[in-house]
């Protein structure tokens, strides 16, 4: 291949990475940049060079996958990026004032963005260009491949869409060729309607249709450099905009406009960025080459400015130009001095401190390349401000005025909240030069009744004027009250606080109350010795303010409303099952079991005595306690084993298995439910007949029940129902199939339907009648297994076995010598 068929391809290929599509190239663009590669023949030869690459694609010779070539221009510039979720926006300069938040610049150094670049942010290539829909302005120079709609009316009714050709003209209907390009919109449009009204009768008006495109050339320091295809109404800024604009390198401030190789416009986008003149508002033509050269200066502002930044510089500018750009320092800034960072000769480093002048004004200093300035907060102050802090209504600063005094601050006793304690307040002082806090302690009720007293100190500058409530020197000035009134506990004793008004405190008497006894109790002192008195008071005379009874109250005393005498709280019992009237009684004082059921009609016909069940609160806790102490006896027990089988160096599996079992008994008994059930007989009148109830007894008379029940280690686990003359405990554990392999057969016990429990220390259990609602219950049998006692008594055994063969055999051999 030849050398320049080799560049025409790489052209080719630049072009097509750019989006274009062969045919939207013109001759003298594709030229142009052949000639920037280096290519030096006519336009015949790339004519011909373009028909072969032409010729080859349709015949599908070359690049096959280079299907860029086909892409749709308009459908690429239209097509948008859908910006993602940007990160949260940094507090503003001045929701940083208001939060009093110290604006550092060394902090924010690290993160400075380049000044300008977060234009081009949410930018994709190609994104940003001006309609072609859009008016043509009257300055808009006419050009090849613009339309020009001509609408006619009058004598004629025509409407022509005419394409300005290569040669400039366009070719009117019935009044030949003009030609229209080079002349501006207006004087294009007049020479139109000149030639069509001069024929009598006519009327017409002229408008742009579709504009042309333009290819420039966006190249430098840009995301995206190359050949781009703009509407002709494009300058300088579309074109940036559809490169995706400057990298980090690129210059903002030196854009070059080349036109013929030569630079008309030199532009500098941060007249567009800061007031939002588009000073590169040069219309772009076919050809022209945009450079974005690299940035030669920049400078780093950051603290307290408006906007902290690295910001493109040029020769000459001054601090206070780079303040300008940054937007100005903050009302926080503190400009005494402003810290310049600069490298010198390529060799160090230095620090500059430069000191603003009287008037507060930013010094005379030129900036350099690479300079960093920071502007630092204001440390000091409020340094005309005193504080007021505490029981007052109004805290917070105040503006020091000269002579100002405590009682400027607290005129009137109003000032101060309840509960404010007199005796002593402070003001806090930084005295120099150390400025440590000092305590100037004085008597707040003297300095507001006397002003003129010592009392009433003078304030100084950053003075903190503190007052207490009392609850700060007596923080448990507190009163008791228990017994019959509605909120028992403590209450805050106020002034002159009597036992009336701390029953009223508490929510009043209970229904319960004793009008006659109330108990108060107080602390004695004298000297070291801390002792209790008692006083009773009538309890309906203090609440008539009876002084001898409404006695006032002091810190820590103990009020008791007693209870009337006799007063018992109600006790609820519930009768259900088989009674005569079930339902919920409430107990009389002393009465038993057998008194309640015949004041319900006692038992019904149904019903069957000895599965009654009586259950009981009180004995349901004590069962969760019992319960409790059993688990934690276990669980201690089962430490002990495990220790004492591990020393004598038992095998782990074995030690495991025995925790195993012992930790699944203790969650079965942690996890159970407790019934609280009280085992009585109901069918002997004798044993229940002085039986006393309590409150929450609950006694349920069921049916007779015709079944008895097999669970535990057996086969079918059921209910069966009584055969007629049938009713041993081995019949019934036949019919549940047996008992398993590893079932207890020795410890099978019978849980009886009142409660009761039946083991074979009392029956023999396999020959015991059972009766309805009765219980088999066969237990696991537990083994342990220790596999190496086993294997050292077997390894012994053999030992002792071996020994009395070795002595029978000496024997032998003894009596053989003979």
């Amino acid at each position: 291949m030849s050398m320049k068929s080799l560049r025409f391809i790489l052209v080719i290929m630049l072009l097509s990475v750019q989006g274009f599509s062969l045919q939207s190239v013109d001759t003298a663009t594709a030229k142009a940049l052949l000639k920037q590669n280096g290519y030096q023949g006519d336009e015949s030869q790339l004519k011909d060079m373009a028909k072969n690459y032409r010729d080859k694609k349709q015949s599908g010779i070359g690049n096959e996958k280079d299907t860029t070539l086909q892409k749709n221009d308009s459908a690429m510039q239209e097509k948008k990026e859908i910006p993602k979720g940007l990160p949260p926006e940094e507090n503003s300069m001045y929701e940083n004032i208001l939060q009093n938040k110290i604006i550092d610049p060394d902090t924010i150094l690290k993160k400075l963005p380049v000044f300008g670049l977060d234009v081009f942010k949410n930018m994709k290539p190609l994104s940003f260009t001006p309609e072609n829909n859009l008016a043509a302005p009257a300055d808009y120079t006419i050009g090849s491949g613009d339309e020009i709609n001509i609408l006619v009316w009058g004598r004629m009714n025509e409407e022509y869409r005419l394409k300005v050709d290569r040669e400039g003209r366009i070719n009117i209907p019935h009044q030949g060729p003009v030609a229209v390009a080079g002349l501006p919109f207006t004087v294009m449009q007049k020479t139109i309607l000149d030639r069509m009204q001069s024929i009598e009768g006519v009327q017409a008006s002229v408008t742009m249709g579709e504009l042309r495109n333009i290819s420039v050339f966006i190249v430098g320091e840009v995301k995206s450099p190359g050949m781009f295809t703009l509407s002709s109404l494009s300058n300088v800024t579309n074109a940036l905009f559809a490169a995706g604009g400057p990298n980090k390198r690129g210059s903002l401030r030196n854009i070059q406009l080349k036109r013929n190789g030569s630079i008309i416009a030199t532009i500098d986008f941060y007249d567009f960025l800061l007031s939002g003149k588009d000073n590169a508002g040069i219309r772009l033509k076919s050809g022209d080459v945009i450079v974005v050269p690299i940035v030669k200066k920049m400078a780093a502002i950051a603290g307290n400015v408006r906007r902290s930044a690295l910001y493109e510089i040029k020769q000459g500018d001054m601090l206070k130009d780079l303040v300008s750009l940054a937007g100005g320092v903050s009302p926080a800034a503190w400009t005494n001095r402003i810290q310049i960072e600069r490298f010198q000769n390529n060799q160090f480093q230095r620090v500059l401190d430069v000191e603003a002048d009287k008037n507060q004004a930013i010094p005379e200093k030129e900036i350099l390349d690479g300079d960093i300035v920071k502007i630092f907060p204001i440390v000091i102050k409020d340094d005309n401000a005193v504080y007021l802090s505490g029981n007052v209504y109004r805290p917070g600063k105040y503006e020091f005025k000269q002579g100002m005094k405590v009682t400027d601050l607290l005129p009137e006793f109003k000032s101060l909240l309840p509960e404010t304690y007199f005796e002593y307040a402070v003001v806090l002082r930084q005295n120099p030069p150390s400025f440590l806090n000092n305590l100037i302690p004085f008597n707040l009720e003297k300095a507001i009744n006397e002003k003129n007293s010592s009392d009433n100190i003078p304030l100084q500058t950053m003075d903190v004027v503190m007052i207490y409530s009392r609850d700060y020197f007596e923080p448990d000035r507190t009163v008791f009250i228990g017994g019959a009134v509605n909120t028992p506990g403590k209450q805050k004793i106020l002034e002159n606080m009597k036992i009336r008004d701390l029953i009223i405190q508490a929510g009043g008497l209970l229904e319960e109350a004793s009008e006659e006894r109330g108990e108060l109790y107080r602390r004695v002192y004298e000297n070291e010795t801390v002792s209790t008195q008692k006083t009773g008071f009538n309890v309906s005379l203090a609440l008539q303010d009876d002084p001898k009874n409404n006695i006032v109250l002091k810190k820590y005393d103990a009020v008791f409303i007693r209870n009337k005498k006799g007063w018992e709280q109600e006790k609820h019992v519930t009768l259900a099952g088989e009674i005569t009237y079930s339902g919920e009684y409430i107990l009389l004082k002393g009465e038993t079991l057998n008194a309640l059921i015949e004041r319900a009609g006692g038992f019904t016909k149904d019903a069957y005595l000895p599965a009654a069940t009586l259950t009981r609160p009180t004995v349901r806790l004590l069962e969760s306690k019992r319960n409790e102490d059993y688990v934690n006896r276990l669980q201690s027990d089962a430490l002990t084993v495990s220790t004492e089988l591990v020393a004598k160096q038992q095998q782990a599996g074995d030690v495991q298995n025995l925790l195993m079992q012992q930790q699944q008994l203790m969650n079965r008994m942690r996890n159970g439910e407790t019934a609280g059930r009280v085992v009585i007989d109901m069918t002997n009148e004798a044993s229940y007949g002085d039986f006393l109830l309590e409150n929450g007894d609950s006694l349920y008379i069921p049916k007779k029940a015709g079944t008895v029940s097999v669970i535990g280690e057996v086969y079918n686990p059921a209910t069966f129902r009584i055969e007629s003359g049938i009713s041993s405990v081995k019949y019934y554990l036949e019919l549940a199939g047996g008992a398993k392999a590893n079932a207890d057969i020795k410890n099978i016990y019978i849980i009886k339907a009142n409660g009761s429990v039946l083991t074979h220390k009392s029956a023999d259990i396999m020959e015991y009648t059972l009766c309805p609602a009765d219980a088999i219950v066969v237990p696991q049998k537990v083994e342990y297994k220790n596999n190496f006692k086993i294997f050292m008594d077997s390894m012994t055994a053999v030992v002792q076995i071996s020994s009395l063969l070795l002595s029978f055999v000496t024997v032998l051999i003894v009596l053989k010598s003979y």
